[in-house]
């Protein structure tokens, strides 16, 4: 069977997603029997990812899943998604007012509530998508990557589900190699649950 592989952008803010269509690109380039589509969640309204998600899957039964995880930016210092954590962090240690340390600590639990949150959601979609894909094919192959995946490869291995390939930095080559039965070991990647990552 020819591989069908499904890109999934895990929803983020929206910008063009540049990577995904890269891969896809020089996927066709390389490969051009194999078929793909690219399927972004930022398009999607949040009360239906689930669903879409699930629809998506069902319709195109990929063999190969590919998420792209762009950004994990709610604690950046300025105007994150969850609010203003040094905003809130100042008013908290440095404010004279109490009712202003007390909004800068319910800011600050906002933000965490928003961070928190938006792991544990792409973390659930990520694993409802692999539940779907492997009513179609058990041994459908599961690669995560992308700017978020670059940074904090380390932490999000451990909570990846078992097999999935976490991929750093870019992942044309990975990809292809995946595609074309090559061994993986010289990539920058490894197995979530079966290895460890390599130090920086």
């Amino acid at each position: 069977m020819s591989p069908r592989v499904l890109y999934v952008r895990l929803p983020c803010n929206p910008i063009f997603p540049v990577g995904v269509v890269y891969l896809a690109d020089y996927i066709h380039k390389q490969l051009p029997s194999v078929e793909q589509r690219i399927f972004d969640l930022g398009t999607v309204p949040p009360l239906d990812f689930r669903r879409a998600l699930a629809q998506v899957i069902e319709e195109f039964q990929p063999t190969h899943l590919v998420f792209s995880w762009r950004d994990i930016q709610i604690y950046a210092p300025v105007g994150g998604r969850g609010g203003n954590p040094l905003q809130n962090a100042f008013e908290v240690y440095y404010a004279r007012n109490p009712l202003v340390k007390l909004r800068g600590a319910i800011g600050g639990l906002r933000v965490m509530s928003a961070y928190y949150g938006e792991l544990w959601r792409n973390l659930n979609l990520i694993r409802l998508g692999l539940h779907h894909a492997k009513r179609h094919h058990p041994e459908v192959t599961t690669i995560v990557g992308g700017g978020a995946v670059s940074v904090f490869y380390e932490q999000l291995g451990s909570q990846l589900p078992k097999g999935t390939i976490v991929s750093v930095g870019e992942g044309e080559t990975l990809l292809h190699k995946v595609l074309t039965h090559q061994p993986i070991g010289g990539e920058r990647c490894y197995i979530a649950g079966v290895e460890k990552p390599r130090d920086r």
